[in-house]
């Protein structure tokens, strides 16, 4: 399936991304130019550039339609960890990405610069190829993190598929309300018409989703 087809039905699989005041409050102060350098708000610079690198992996760039880094997804992500996330989920979301740093062997911030996408993509496959079993495992190691509050080998996998999976669900959530997906490759209408209920979303929107 050709990944403009896979946008289209993206909502189906995840439900309805309601584009809050707040989500597209923080999604237009992301406004810097993707190729420059930005500072995050939340992790550290390295820390960023990791983030970079899984966005890019999760929605990379293709010939018809930009990656979720030039939408500045990246960023948004940051803004959101920072500016929506409880301290408690902010303080699993550094443990999980201290956990991935030791998951890709970085010892130190400039082994995490130098960290490969190859690397990076590993490490969020093998979170996510995880059986059932082993989901069910880390949710009980998740609840006793919940009540210690410490990072330990014992839960490092757990939170690693933790970090990976909310990392995932926020670089599509983004990038399915950017101004660009929403108007270029979503079905679009910002003055709505007559409405018609039980028709095939081929008849309505030419089988695209609505833009949020």
């Amino acid at each position: 399936m050709q990944r403009r087809e896979v946008l289209k039905n993206i909502g189906l699989s995840l439900g309805l991304v309601a584009a809050t005041p707040t989500l597209i409050s923080i999604l237009q102060s992301c406004t810097a130019d993707p190729k420059a350098s930005w500072t995050p708000e939340f992790f550290s610079p390295e820390e960023g550039d990791v983030l970079s690198k899984m966005t890019d992996i999760i929605i990379p760039t293709t010939p018809d339609l930009p990656g979720a880094r030039e939408l500045n997804v990246p960023q948004f992500i940051d803004k959101y960890f920072n500016e929506v996330y409880s301290a408690e989920q902010q303080r699993k979301m550094r443990d999980g990405i201290k956990a991935f740093a030791e998951k890709l062997g970085a010892e130190s911030p400039t082994d995490l610069l130098k960290s490969s996408p190859d690397e990076v993509e590993e490490v969020i496959a093998a979170a996510l190829q995880a059986s059932v079993e082993e989901r069910k495992e880390w949710g009980e190691v998740l609840r006793e993190y919940r009540d210690n509050g410490k990072l330990t080998p014992e839960n490092r996998d757990a939170l690693v598929f933790d970090f990976v999976k909310e990392v995932r669900s926020k670089t599509i959530q983004a990038y399915k309300i950017s101004e660009y997906i929403g108007e270029e490759v979503l079905a679009y209408d910002p003055i709505p018409g007559v409405q018609k209920g039980c028709i095939p979303l081929e008849e309505a929107s030419g089988g695209k989703l609505w833009s949020l």
